[in-house]
């Protein structure tokens, strides 16, 4: 959010944003209460490059289709027994929280 070479830095809604920041803080919190249960979040873009998916929430302005933007959602489903909780991805793979 401060990152000026971010387009979300000068998005300035409100509710939007916090609701985000909690719902990343709830995830982090379910998966260490929760250890059995994966709790992951998952974001339909490439946060590094800044490209996030064309729908109609952002008026089709995103540089990634829909089915790209689908591909961190679908290896999370996937996840096996083993697999990891309380992390936050797109499609190039792991994000720092």
């Amino acid at each position: 959010m401060t990152d000026p070479g971010q387009a979300v830095s000068t998005m300035y809604e409100l509710a939007y944003t916090s609701s985000k920041a909690a719902l990343n803080m709830i995830t982090v919190r379910y998966a260490q209460a929760l250890p059995a249960i994966k709790f992951n979040a998952v974001t339909p873009g490439e946060v590094a490059n800044g490209r996030f998916t064309a729908t109609d929430m952002n008026t089709h302005t995103g540089k990634l289709t829909v089915t790209e933007g689908s591909d961190p959602i679908i290896e999370l489903a996937m996840l096996a027994a083993d697999g990891p909780t309380g992390i936050f991805i797109d499609r190039l793979g792991r994000i720092a929280w």
